[in-house]
């Protein structure tokens, strides 16, 4: 194994580390049902605003934002709603999360080009 790859892996680690932190802080602090929209809602806007072909992608990226948003969080915070007999508020959680999650990645496209004109 090369040296740079070690590099990079301590860098993916050190952003999934300071990603997990504030996911947890974010949800803690906000509640399951809007602290995971909240950051992956924010993780899709900010994931469409970066360049995915720099070394600080591996860190912010890979790292950060892949702990920062958690489908896993997602999805067991979707299924405890639809079990709790709230089809309702589950349907809305998963509509939410995606379709805010997809236009929001779709928005920081935008912001990144126009920044970049």
């Amino acid at each position: 194994m090369k040296l740079i790859h070690l590099y990079e892996a301590a860098a993916v680690g050190a952003g999934g580390f300071a990603g997990a932190v504030v996911r947890h802080l974010v949800v803690t602090v906000t509640g399951n049902t809007m602290g995971i929209i909240a950051v992956n809602v924010t993780g899709c806007l900010v994931m469409g605003l970066l360049s995915h072909d720099s070394k600080f992608a591996l860190f912010a990226a890979t790292g950060f934002l892949g702990a920062l948003t958690t489908f896993s969080a997602f999805s067991g915070h979707a299924v405890k709603l639809w079990n709790s007999g709230d089809a309702l508020a589950a349907g809305a959680f998963i509509l939410i999360n995606v379709l805010a999650g997809i236009s929001a990645f779709i928005l920081g496209l935008y912001l990144k080009a126009q920044f970049a004109s």
